[in-house]
């Protein structure tokens, strides 16, 4: 194998890593205030991902997931 097609394999690789990083899910706890105030209420909220519903509840307790990239820019 040639270094260049090396080098352009281990850039999609690479490539592949920062992505599958970034666009993992991170659910964040909600407080019961967060919660309560949310209208509508959690439980009738649709709002999804492509991972899945963005509101849920883990635990008993409510949690808002975003990807790591949607985090970081939209807090």
């Amino acid at each position: 194998m040639n270094v260049m097609r090396r080098a352009v394999l281990w850039a999609i690789f690479a490539f592949a890593l920062v992505m599958a990083y970034a666009l993992w899910p991170v659910c964040v706890p909600l407080s019961s205030e967060q919660a309560a105030a949310s209208r509508p209420p959690l439980e009738q909220r649709k709002e999804r991902a492509f991972f899945g519903p963005v509101f849920q509840q883990r635990g008993g307790q409510w949690c808002q997931c975003k990807t790591r990239i949607s985090r970081a820019f939209f807090a």
